[in-house]
């Protein structure tokens, strides 16, 4: 992939989406950067990102997810066996960093397409060699 290509945390999305959030000011900039430059999420995040808008109107919710899956710069990525598998190694080799099964499925994600940067406000990533926080949100958010 494209060096400049970012994963995109669930987190972002919704600090994008819902302006009463404190953190939504803080994404802005970087979340314009990111959709310029090209976006990796997988369906795991996609999910994430529903499961947070599930409570608004349907039109609206279909509106907020089809803005995601409609970008000329998004790379979807399915979820497969190949990266369950690698996901699986990453869970159990960063767990004592905080690494749950959704981020490892994400680093199995980036791992695979060959990304290194991650916008997201999850301390946990961190803490894993070889990747690439971004995250412009002070930490008492």
């Amino acid at each position: 992939m494209d060096g400049w290509m970012i994963y995109v945390d669930a987190n972002y999305w919704i600090y994008w989406f819902d302006k009463r959030l404190p953190e939504h000011g803080y994404v802005l900039k970087s979340m314009g950067s990111a959709i310029r430059k090209g976006i990796v999420i997988n369906y795991v995040t996609l999910m994430e990102i529903a499961h947070y808008l599930r409570h608004l109107d349907e039109t609206e919710f279909k509106d907020r997810l089809e803005t995601i899956r409609s970008l000329s710069t998004l790379t979807l990525i399915d979820l497969d066996a190949s990266i369950v598998d690698l996901a699986l190694k990453l869970l159990v080799k960063h767990a004592s960093q905080g690494i749950g099964g959704r981020d490892s499925i994400i680093l199995a994600t980036m791992k695979t397409n060959k990304v290194n940067r991650i916008l997201t406000h999850d301390g946990a990533f961190r803490k894993v060699k070889g990747v690439k926080v971004i995250d412009p949100i002070p930490t008492n958010q």
